[in-house]
């Protein structure tokens, strides 16, 4: 019994350092991402499911139960995902709040697009005062989103698993940076490519593609399709020959298919984020998906 009583007192002593760092991401592409660099090491825990629109979650008990454990919060930033901030603040864990070692904003450091100039109005729709915040799927970014993710987690852990960390997330972007040699490869052909979106989602992936953003089926970001700006694209998409219409996965198919009746174009449904499908699991299978997508789509 004695030799039980320090067997468990050991154990008490050492839980702590055998603990998994606990990591809350508010999307499942920078889970994907904490995954990889974390390793064995963390427990990463998502927010929002990459089927929905992450401009909206509602929000439940559970997640404030999530975020008050958590060792380390990373966020999308840019106004994409404020709807975390009310419930950090009722998690009432200061150690992930703004500006503590367990907060990671992953838009530092991106350059950021669509950044609007003077005063931002209503009237405008849903406007981002950051810019576009979709920067991840320029997979470039993915580099910047891995470095962010290492600093947090290099700030809430041990020293001794620095090297760890650090060695994870060098692997991490020699396997992204192949990857984007492969991905670019795939949609080279096809560079200068006019496409249509239902949402603004698209402007880092068609900087990195080299292909041209040409319109989105919602007149303004997060406003409905109207007859008439539907009735304006369609005759603008005939002048100018536009055939590609990128459908998020989460957005109403009616609008696209009436587009592309009137048009000759193609709808590709395609993946925006990890999750978002379930061939995209993983941060590389969603440019996978994505790139197959389209140049199978633009073959044709």
């Amino acid at each position: 019994m004695k030799n039980l009583g320090k067997i468990l007192v050991l154990l008490l002593i050492l839980s702590p350092l055998w603990a998994k760092i606990k990591v809350v991401c508010t999307i499942p592409t920078l889970s994907s991402i904490a995954s990889e660099i974390g390793g064995d090491k963390v427990e990463v825990i998502t927010l929002a499911s990459g089927e929905k629109d992450p401009h909206y979650v509602e929000p439940r008990p559970s997640l404030v139960v999530h975020l008050r454990d958590a060792d380390l919060l990373v966020k999308v930033g840019m106004d994409l995902d404020m709807w975390v901030d009310a419930l950090v603040d009722a998690s009432r864990n200061t150690k992930i709040f703004w500006g503590s070692p367990g907060y990671v904003d992953c838009s530092v450091g991106i350059k950021k697009l669509e950044v609007p100039k003077g005063r931002v109005s209503m009237k405008e729709g849903e406007i981002h005062v950051y810019g576009n915040p979709h920067y991840w799927l320029n997979p470039q970014n993915g580099e910047i989103i891995a470095k962010n993710i290492l600093a947090g987690l290099l700030r809430v852990s041990p020293a001794s698993d620095h090297a760890y960390f650090q060695a994870r997330a060098d692997r991490f972007i020699s396997r992204l940076r192949d990857k984007m040699k492969q991905w670019r490869a795939k949609l080279s052909p096809y560079k200068g490519t006019k496409f249509v979106s239902y949402h603004r989602s698209f402007s880092y992936f068609a900087q990195f593609f080299d292909l041209d953003y040409f319109g989105t089926l919602e007149p303004k970001p997060g406003i409905p399709p109207s007859t008439a700006h539907i009735a304006e694209l369609i005759r603008d998409m005939k002048r100018e020959g536009v055939r590609l219409i990128l459908l998020e996965t989460y957005y109403p198919r009616k609008f696209a298919d009436m587009v592309a009746k009137e048009t000759d174009a193609k709808v590709v449904v395609v993946p925006t984020a990890v999750g978002a499908t379930k061939e995209a699991h993983d941060y590389f299978s969603l440019f996978d998906t994505l790139t197959s997508l389209i140049s199978n789509a633009l073959k044709g």
